[in-house]
């Protein structure tokens, strides 16, 4: 059986009564690493080289201003005037926390000897479960419920500025291709920042997962997943054009709509910082009534956007193709 006080020794905390304390570096780096395991836009920044690990509160990002910068220039002739620029974009960490409380029986009955890696991993999928939220569907300009993460940041599709695509459902219909052939469509709208299909990463809901899987333009990740390099994505369902199409619950319809959520996006197209400042607090007094012990678990990330032209929505796909 698993202690109370062995529990809160293992994840690097005194058993009293809200006392707050970073976690043992031990801990934080199990912890940390579990929610980048789970969050798939946290991959994409690493895969990208834009998830950078803050020192400090307020930073600043580069940003190339986008210009042509290389010319063909004949023998003796000078150079043109180098037009592009570098400029930078703010990143500056909010606070996402978890709750859980956990009943004295889950001690006392419980014959799983690691609960406290299975806390650990919860808490992992609380916060990279909140992170996809805010990073996604994140509008500032909304007052969603109380503690809601899209409350903290603008979201990818909140700042997609590409021009939209709209679902056409009659696309290459007797092709059977329609799904396939609205994401070109889609990526078509990047411009330049489409020219890389392994360079993009497509966005859509699970409703699209079947009918992708049966287009006879879509790569299944049987086809390269188990390659050397693969670099699968948590969420990865497949491939087009080299393209990885990530499917999500967070982009489904919800109860009353009839369309889901669908975007494209160049995976530079956003950054984001981690304080790695992740702390827990315990509560065996506060929740006393009801036998139980509460730890709340709190970290400060970090998001931008950096190339809203470099995200195309796609407008009004169906909630299932």
């Amino acid at each position: 059986m698993t202690t109370r006080r062995a529990l809160l020794k293992s994840l690097g905390i005194g058993p009293g009564g809200g006392t707050e304390v970073t976690l043992q570096e031990t801990v934080a780096s199990e912890v940390i690493p579990l929610i980048r395991q789970k969050c798939f836009v946290r991959q994409v920044a690493d895969k990208a080289k834009t998830l950078v690990n803050m020192t400090k509160p307020k930073i600043r990002v580069p940003k190339l201003v986008r210009a042509q910068g290389a010319y063909s220039v004949k023998a003796g002739q000078p150079a043109p005037e180098f037009r592009a620029r570098m400029d930078s974009v703010p990143l500056e960490p909010e606070k996402i926390m978890a709750w859980l409380p956990i009943d004295s029986e889950v001690f006392e009955d419980s014959t799983i000897k690691d609960i406290e890696g299975i806390l650990k991993e919860e808490m992992a999928k609380e916060f990279a479960q909140a992170e996809e939220l805010a990073f996604l569907l994140g509008d500032t300009d909304i007052h969603h419920d109380d503690g809601d993460p899209r409350n903290v940041f603008d979201g990818l599709l909140k700042q997609a500025a590409a021009t939209p695509h709209v679902y056409d459902a009659t696309l290459d219909d007797t092709e059977g291709t329609t799904p396939v052939s609205n994401i070109i469509r889609a990526i078509a709208n990047l411009g330049i920042y489409g020219r890389n299909k392994r360079e993009l990463v497509v966005m859509v809901g699970t409703g699209w997962e079947q009918a992708l899987i049966r287009n006879k333009a879509f790569q299944t990740m049987s086809a390269y997943a188990f390659g050397s390099g693969a670099g699968i994505f948590s969420g990865e369902i497949g491939r087009i054009g080299g393209a990885p199409v990530v499917a999500t619950t967070f982009l489904d319809a919800q109860p009353g709509e009839s369309t889901s959520k669908a975007f494209v996006m160049h995976q530079s197209c956003f950054a984001i910082g981690d304080w790695q400042k992740f702390s827990i607090n315990t509560y065996n007094e506060i929740l006393s009534q009801t036998d139980q012990v509460a730890i709340r678990a709190r970290e400060r990330i970090a998001f931008t956007v950096r190339y809203a032209e470099a995200i195309c929505e796609i407008l009004n796909p169906p909630a299932f193709l």
